[in-house]
């Protein structure tokens, strides 16, 4: 488990609870804009540069933050068609779903994966360009991953929200 450090005190850097107001509202500000820099997100913060790149990197250390990332615009860059896929395999040992689950991380469309619950084991959401693309990736892609007995489209139509954060204090 990752510490902060806490005036003479060690707090575990596991859970939202255990998060001060001056992390959580890191957390907040770098999932608004990630570019922030140091002496923006310190000024945000009514602290100094160092303590708050300090705050910062002890957030990546302990797994808060994974990364940083771009969100870019699907439809601009050519991607016509969103979808998601539920995807029902065969069996569930073992071997199967590490096979299942490595084809899936290979294939740039699918651009998220989630074993879930309920009427299907997998839920891909997917992008083509186009409905003669989808309908290629579903034959000559998803079709043929390991172990796939059934697969079940839903197209967007339209997207009311789209993910733009967590939400921080809510969370733990």
């Amino acid at each position: 488990m990752v510490y902060f450090a806490h005036v003479n005190q060690r707090v575990p850097m596991s859970r939202t609870s255990e998060l001060t107001d001056v992390e959580m509202t890191i957390l907040e500000e770098l999932q608004r804009d990630a570019r922030l820099s140091s002496t923006d997100l310190a000024d945000k913060l009514n602290l100094s540069v160092t303590p708050t790149w300090r705050r910062v990197k002890r957030l990546e250390e302990a797994g808060l933050i994974r990364g940083y990332h771009a969100l870019l615009d699907a439809k601009r860059l050519g991607f016509g068609i969103e979808s998601f896929l539920m995807v029902s395999v065969h069996s569930h040992d073992e071997r199967n779903i590490q096979l299942f689950e490595a084809a899936v991380a290979a294939i740039d469309e699918v651009i998220s994966c989630h074993m879930v619950s309920g009427g299907g084991d997998y839920l891909l959401h997917v992008v083509a360009k186009d409905m003669d693309s989808y309908s290629d990736f579903i034959t000559r892609v998803a079709g043929t991953l390991p172990g796939v007995r059934e697969t079940r489209s839903a197209f967007v139509l339209r997207t009311m929200k789209q993910f733009a954060g967590l939400p921080v204090r809510r969370a733990g």
